[in-house]
């Protein structure tokens, strides 16, 4: 929220007629900015009769806030600058400081914030020294919101919280209350929510008493998204229903309904209400058509492509979360004309503000050629000629410099933007990729005792982990009870990084279409129909032969009831340690392992020369006790050592047979550890992926 700056009526003013025009120019600011531009300018008339340089002063700015209300942040910045120009003549130190928190403001908004930050400093040294305090706590509010929207947090704290202090002091509720929430959403920002829920808390009751409905709702929403990040559905229920029953009740922007909605989607879907979640969300998405908002329709769409996951409807959900990195790629090209836009708006600003720089050098200059005239008109006549001369000579060498300067910056920019984008692209990416992975909850329902390690090379991976609930094939369905096996995919897809990234999605979305779709329930009729539903995908991909592209896999269903472990694998095979307990001297000792490599199949599962070949399906039996690992090829295959060689998998067997028999957490320290050690100052070549279960 940030608080635009109101200045006071003056208590007396030299021209009355000057001073009811400003009034009603003024209160028109946000009801109808044209009628109080219009208006603005009739006082401005009238002032430059009455020939009293404040109310001149005061009258531009006015105009200047006039048109900061309708948008034109140009015409701001110059009627302020103008009003600025005459505060300093007459060293109006209030003044001077209203102008330049102005201008400040009219510069954020046109995202030229070094100046802004310039502006700012400046206008506080001047509130201080009058001791304008209320003055001052709207500045750190504006000052708070430059910094939040630049990621400068620490600095947006800082001044958040000097604004909050004054506001205190001056018992002003309202200002006190908006700087709170502000500074509430800094502290969400970076994950400090017990501040942040701190401060809502203190504003809830605030908001709450001033009968301020849409700061409520917002407060009620930033807390239940704060709640749910903690996991505490209770409270984020309490407050996302307090939330729509504000909406019901009152006029309320669709902004506003957006938030209350997506928050709602996540408590019915966290209830497993997932039709219901998708209602809300898809409502969230109605109300953006008229005004999109490109970044919250991302979120949202994301949002939705869970939600339809989860209910089971995963040709919508592929299809929304397609539209939603379409939407990003279309975000990352309006940001970019944003930005060369904004780079013209600087040189255009810094020309307007040189040419104002001149003219002010020009009126000091002239005025002492006027009183050299009077008592030496010869030695005025030599200097102005000198000055001229000079004049010329460096407004040219300044033209040259701006241009190459402006050129530099230019291409500066552009490198940094689109670098920028590109991180928070593959960033997002990963986002859509992690929430379609097997996710920690879901693991510890089915493998009490399990260890992940996953290191992908880049910001999104190739390699995957995934998992799915099956009906035991040994169990009638017309049985009450039926057995269900667990089914888990440790898998590596053709490339990595984003190449990788977006072919482990379809090799997902394959994977889940023959268990849910087809009701597959054995690991090679599993591997079969994923392979045909792959080389389909990719027949048409452009090359002369059709897509070549898949994974290596090993699919392990684990039937812990009857400690039966039936997988198939695409050339990833499966390693068990046994722990074997053998008698000496009539006394059991412990320790001595066993290791077991389950083989597997040498293909793919894409398009190759073996692919009319079905993959084999085994049966191993299990033991209490017996580590099951699945792996990819990254670990093995990294370079590293005193020699710079590869790790091999002879050596990731003699490590594992160490490690069985520690504890979960134990055995992938270790593994971190060792694999650290080994690449070394080297860079990692390829995803790693390691699951570890014991039976």
């Amino acid at each position: 929220m940030c608080l635009c700056w109101q200045e006071d009526v003056f208590a007396q003013a030299d021209t009355v007629a000057v001073q009811l025009k400003i009034d009603e120019a003024r209160a028109l600011f946000s009801e109808n900015p044209k009628k109080s531009l219009h208006t603005a300018f009739q006082a401005n008339g009238l002032a430059n009769t009455s020939d009293r340089k404040h109310l001149i002063a005061f009258s531009l700015n006015t105009i200047g806030s006039a048109y900061n209300y309708m948008g034109n942040n140009d015409s701001a910045i110059y009627y302020h600058q103008q009003a600025l120009l005459i505060q300093r003549e007459i060293q109006d130190d209030l003044g001077i400081g209203r102008s330049l928190t102005n201008i400040g403001i009219a510069y954020t908004s046109n995202g030229l914030n070094d100046k802004a930050i310039k502006c700012f400093l400046e206008a506080e040294q001047k509130f201080i020294k009058v001791k304008f305090d209320i003055g001052l706590s709207k500045l750190y509010n504006s000052m708070g919101s430059l910094f939040y929207n630049i990621n400068d947090f620490n600095n947006s704290i800082i001044y958040y919280k000097k604004g909050i202090a004054i506001s205190k002091k001056l018992d002003d509720v309202v200002l006190n209350y908006s700087l709170k929430i502000n500074l509430a959403n800094v502290y969400g920002s970076v994950n400090k929510s017990s501040e942040a829920l701190a401060l809502y808390k203190e504003s809830y009751f605030a908001v709450k008493a001033d009968s301020n409905y849409s700061d409520l709702i917002m407060v009620c929403n930033n807390m239940c998204h704060e709640y749910l990040d903690l996991k505490n559905f209770a409270l984020a229920k309490q407050y996302s229903d307090e939330a729509l029953s504000l909406i019901k009740n009152y006029e309320i922007e669709d902004y506003l309904k957006t938030t209350s909605f997506s928050n709602q989607a996540d408590i019915l879907a966290h209830e497993g209400h997932f039709a219901e979640a998708v209602v809300f969300v898809d409502s969230a998405l109605s109300m953006l058509k008229d005004s999109p908002d490109f970044a919250k329709e991302i979120g949202l769409k994301y949002q939705l492509g869970k939600m339809l996951h989860k209910n089971g409807n995963y040709e919508r959900s592929y299809e929304v979360l397609m539209d939603a990195l379409n939407l990003k790629d279309t975000l990352y090209n309006k940001n970019l004309k944003e930005k060369l836009s904004e780079i013209n708006t600087i040189h255009e600003v810094e020309k307007k503000e040189s040419q104002i720089q001149l003219l002010s050098d020009a009126q000091e200059k002239q005025k002492i050629i006027n009183y050299l005239l009077i008592g030496v008109a010869c030695i005025s006549f030599i200097a102005i000629v000198v000055l001229i001369s000079s004049y010329k000579r460096k407004k040219r060498d300044n033209e040259i410099i701006q241009i190459q300067k402006n050129e530099v910056i230019l291409k500066n920019t552009l490198v940094e933007e689109k670098q920028k984008e590109i991180l928070d692209s593959i960033n997002y990416a990963k986002r859509i990729q992690y929430s379609l992975l097997a996710s920690d909850k879901l693991l510890q329902e089915n493998l009490p005792e399990h260890f992940l390690y996953f290191k992908p090379k880049d910001v999104v991976s190739g390699d995957f982990y995934w998992g799915s609930k099956v009906v035991s094939s040994s169990v009638s369905v017309r049985e009450e009870s039926r057995d269900e096996n667990f089914i888990l995919v440790t898998a590596d897809s053709t490339g990595h990084g984003v190449p990788g990234a977006i072919m482990s999605m379809l090799n997902i979305s394959c994977l889940n279409e023959a268990i849910s779709a087809d009701k597959l329930t054995q690991p090679a009729d599993i591997l079969n129909a994923t392979r045909e539903k792959i080389i389909n995908h990719l027949s048409n991909d452009g090359s002369a032969e059709g897509g070549k592209d898949g994974m290596d896999c090993s699919l392990v269903s684990f039937d812990f009831k009857n400690k039966k472990l039936i997988y198939a694998a695409a050339n990833n095979p499966v390693w068990v340690v046994r722990s074997l307990s053998l008698f000496e001297g009539g006394v059991r000792r412990t320790g001595d392992v066993e290791f077991i490599a389950l083989v597997a199949d040498r293909m793919p599962i894409g398009k190759h020369d073996k692919d009319i070949i079905p993959f084999t399906q085994h049966e191993f039996d299990l033991q209490s006790g017996d580590m099951v690992y699945t792996f990819t090829d990254g670990f093995p295959d990294q370079f590293g050592g005193p020699n710079g060689k590869k790790f091999k998998y002879k050596k990731l067997e003699e490590l594992l047979m160490s490690i069985s028999h520690e504890s979960m957490e134990i055995q992938k320290q270790k593994l971190e550890e060792v694999f650290e050690n080994w690449k070394g100052d080297l860079e990692q070549i390829d995803d790693v992926c390691i699951i570890g279960v014991r039976v």
